[in-house]
């Protein structure tokens, strides 16, 4: 078999063992055939070329394995592949007094029982109180919790 073969083997399971780590983890499909292709190449050398040329691939092998893992590490800390921003934002989070009991709007979605309201103007998520309220329906807001505004229809 002829030398290129062998190292297009080798260097293709190396590539396949670097996507299953940096770009594709947890699938393991790349992983197993990136180590399966740098375990046929190993072999195939020792096979066609002997202990020598097989004690170099093999050595070859290992170093551009650590390598590879080292060099996407620090591609990985450098910012480049991975954000490291931090979300500090929270669900719902309603704005103090902007809101209260008894303010009206008008329905942009169904509420069955969450949708979408305007009232004061903005545009926000409401819940009715149980009950279907159609879209374009006038409400009144009918109870405050911390993370949820309870409308009531209007005009019934």
């Amino acid at each position: 078999m002829a030398l290129g073969v062998i190292i297009t083997i080798l260097l293709l399971g190396l590539l396949l063992i670097f996507l299953e780590i940096f770009f594709i983890p947890g699938t393991t499909l790349f992983g197993m055939l990136g180590g399966v292709a740098v375990i046929v190449g190993v072999a195939l050398m020792y096979a066609y070329y002997g202990r020598n040329y097989g004690n170099v691939s093999l050595a070859f092998s290992a170093v551009s394995i650590v390598m590879l893992v080292i060099a996407g590490f620090k591609l990985i800390d450098s910012n480049k592949l991975a954000m490291k921003g931090e979300i500090t934002g929270k669900v719902n989070e309603l704005q103090p007094h902007t809101y209260n009991v008894g303010d009206t709007g008008i329905t942009v979605t169904d509420l069955r029982p969450n949708g979408k309201a305007v009232i004061n103007e903005i545009k926000i998520e409401v819940y009715s109180s149980g009950d279907f309220i159609s879209r374009d329906a006038q409400i009144q807001i009918s109870k405050i919790t911390n993370d949820k505004i309870f409308v009531k229809q209007l005009n019934e």
